[in-house]
């Protein structure tokens, strides 16, 4: 059963954690192109300067369907490859906090009320913490939502399995998010501050240094993480924005376990069993002989994106006491 079966318990989980494998695949496919393309103008403009760049267009160019054409001027023979790769860096950037931010919206507002999703899913950003009123605030405040209501099902049946993933980062949460929070400020404020530094962003900074630098570094690689002062340009390590995609990576694998104890996940369970049943396919009726109805409830787990459980015979009698199955 655990090789169709996924390792997270939310659908979103599963589609963002495919989306960042999709993103990279692009993103690489399209780093190695510019670069050849890069290199090759470049090679070919030293052996024929003569040429006029138009020429030299044609020449690379010539047949492509490019709506508003290439400067090649402007993108191989001007610009330095360093300032590619910065565009790449802001690629990844933006597309994994969008990424994260989407994911975080779509759990908390499956899991709580209207009037509570926005602000679970906004404190999914942030380390815990206490506000000047000395309230609780960041993931543990949304993680606490999740457990005021739990489904005995999910605590004994699937948070076990979860929780014990490899990419399951629950005693280094808090630090995976003050990674999370650096690279959240760079995108700020690139976004807000044309690309300088404000204190802010220093200061997470040093946070994130002295994380990787103490005795129980808490991740697998150091971040580079180039000096920064307050108004100077910010220079992105592509390294570190390919670490920081793993830091969401782990992030949501982390969190998708600890809320998935909520009552709200075993309710979503149903849905998606009754939904997967309701399809008038192989899944509609089950056979009488045991062997093959076993089979059979466990390719429907499967079918319906549901993690391996701890105790197969526990969830058939939950699904028998709830009428899914009979």
């Amino acid at each position: 059963m655990s090789a169709s079966n996924p390792p997270f318990f939310f659908q979103s989980t599963q589609s963002v954690d495919n989306r960042l494998g999709d993103m990279f695949g692009f993103v690489w496919a399209s780093y190695a192109g510019l670069r050849e393309l890069w290199w090759q103008v470049r090679g070919f403009r030293d052996q024929f300067p003569e040429l006029h760049i138009d020429e030299i267009k044609i020449k690379f160019l010539a047949g492509l369907p490019l709506p508003g054409g290439i400067d090649l001027a402007r993108m191989c023979i001007n610009r330095e490859w360093g300032a590619h790769e910065q565009e790449f860096c802001k690629w990844i950037l933006f597309e994994t906090c969008a990424l994260y931010e989407g994911w975080a919206e779509k759990v908390c507002s499956d899991l709580f009320p209207a009037g509570r999703a926005d602000r679970c899913a906004k404190n999914l950003q942030f380390p815990p913490g206490t506000n000047t009123a000395g309230n609780l605030t960041g993931c543990s405040v949304t993680i606490a939502e999740a457990n005021a209501s739990t489904s005995p099902l999910m605590v004994a049946e699937f948070f076990p399995v979860l929780k014990a993933s490899k990419l399951n980062r629950w005693s280094t949460v808090e630090e995976h998010l003050s990674a999370f929070r650096f690279f959240k400020e760079c995108r700020n404020s690139i976004i807000h501050s044309d690309g300088l530094a404000d204190q802010d962003l220093v200061d997470a900074r040093e946070t994130l240094v002295g994380l990787q630098t103490s005795p129980t570094n808490p991740f697998r690689h150091q971040f580079a993480l180039p000096v920064l002062s307050v108004g100077s340009p910010i220079d992105l390590h592509i390294n570190d924005c390919v670490l920081f995609a793993t830091v969401v990576r782990l992030l949501i694998c982390t969190f998708d376990a600890a809320l998935s104890v909520s009552q709200a996940s075993e309710t979503i369970l149903e849905k998606r069993l009754r939904a997967m049943r309701a399809t008038k396919g192989v899944f509609s009726s089950l056979p009488s002989d045991p062997v093959k109805r076993e089979q059979r409830i466990k390719r429907l787990l499967a079918a319906a994106r549901i993690p391996v459980p701890k105790n197969f015979a526990a969830v058939v009698l939950w699904m028998e006491q709830r009428g899914i199955i009979s």
